[in-house]
């Protein structure tokens, strides 16, 4: 007989079966109905919260191709009959208390604006006991990566002597959450060295990408220096990097000067800058090129065109040209 001895999903029957095929290090455990349900895309929108807010909503047979984020089933199998006590519970429901507030904040597929202002309402202390004690007692790595954005978005939780702990023994695939938090939590120099002491042992083809999700949240001017030091091909990542780390137009023109790959680097930066271009989590943080001589950068720009003229310049210093306003200061 498992330890949990009542249904994770309906909360009051008790547990028939203990599902591994999601998740084998922590399963789900189930009565018979809500395990048949599970498995017919059909559970009802309680059942769905209450396995998410524990596992998460990214296990397969919890995410969103197959349930809405308020748990209604979009491709159930059997009919799903839904009353009023079936309801998931909404902000307004557990923004008062802080275990529930978490559970809530760990079912989401995302952490938005209205949970991190709830959360922030709560006592700081109370909150980071709350938030501690549940990632020590799961084995999740979904809910851990989860609890570390908490900190790194709610950025006054005192979590400086936690997080340096956690870098002494952690789950590689928690490498982009900790650096979030750690962004939040640490001095930047100390938090930059933590994480460049783990990118170093990555795999090259991968290093754009992982740098980009671990890097981004410092948004500081080092993080170019380290660029320059580790970029040796074109990557896309590496431009959305440099256009969240503060970039000057002193490094930009210095990198257009160096040729490829950082000349296409900063070009791309630029671009990135301008509203529609850069993506969600680049244009989230609002990023510009800044202390630009403004009367420098058609003729800057020109001379660059004249040197790399192949059409993706072209029609990317056209973008810049036609963006200014919105990408220097």
């Amino acid at each position: 007989m498992s330890i949990q001895s009542t249904c994770e999903a309906c909360m009051r029957r008790a547990v028939d079966v203990i599902e591994t095929n999601d998740d084998p290090v922590q399963p789900y455990h189930l009565c018979a109905s809500c395990h048949e349900r599970l498995h017919s895309y059909a559970l009802r929108p309680i059942e769905w919260y209450n396995l998410a807010s524990v596992h998460t909503s990214f296990k397969p047979l919890l995410h969103d191709d197959l349930y809405d984020e308020d748990g209604t089933a979009c491709q159930p199998e059997v009919e799903v009959v839904v009353t009023k006590q079936d309801k998931a519970p909404s902000l307004e429901d557990v923004q008062s208390d802080v275990q529930t507030l978490l559970s809530f904040a760990v079912s989401r597929w995302f952490v938005e604006d209205d949970v991190v202002h709830a959360l922030r309402r709560h006592d700081v202390l109370e909150l980071f006991d709350a938030l501690k004690t549940r990632y020590e007692d799961t084995s999740n790595a979904d809910v851990k990566a989860r609890l570390l954005e908490i900190v790194a978005d709610v950025m006054n939780i005192p979590a400086a002597d936690w997080i340096r702990g956690l870098w002494h023994d952690f789950d590689v695939q928690l490498l982009d959450s900790l650096a979030a938090a750690t962004a939040s939590s640490l001095p930047t120099e100390e938090g930059l060295r933590l994480v460049y002491g783990q990118l170093s042992k990555t795999n090259p083809k991968d290093l754009p990408h992982l740098a980009f999700l671990c890097l981004n949240r410092f948004q500081s001017p080092d993080v170019l220096d380290w660029i320059e030091l580790n970029c040796d091909a074109f990557d896309s990542n590496w431009a959305s990097l440099a256009a969240v780390s503060m970039p000057t137009w002193h490094r930009i023109k210095t990198w257009l000067k160096c040729g490829r790959p950082l000349s296409l680097v900063a070009l791309e930066a630029m671009v990135s800058c301008a509203e529609g271009y850069g993506g969600f989590y680049v244009e989230s943080q609002a990023p510009r090129i800044l202390e630009t001589h403004l009367d420098e950068i058609e003729p800057v720009l020109t001379e660059f065109e004249r040197n790399d003229a192949v059409p993706r310049v072209r029609r990317q210093l056209a973008i810049i040209l036609q963006n200014k306003e919105g990408i220097f200061t």
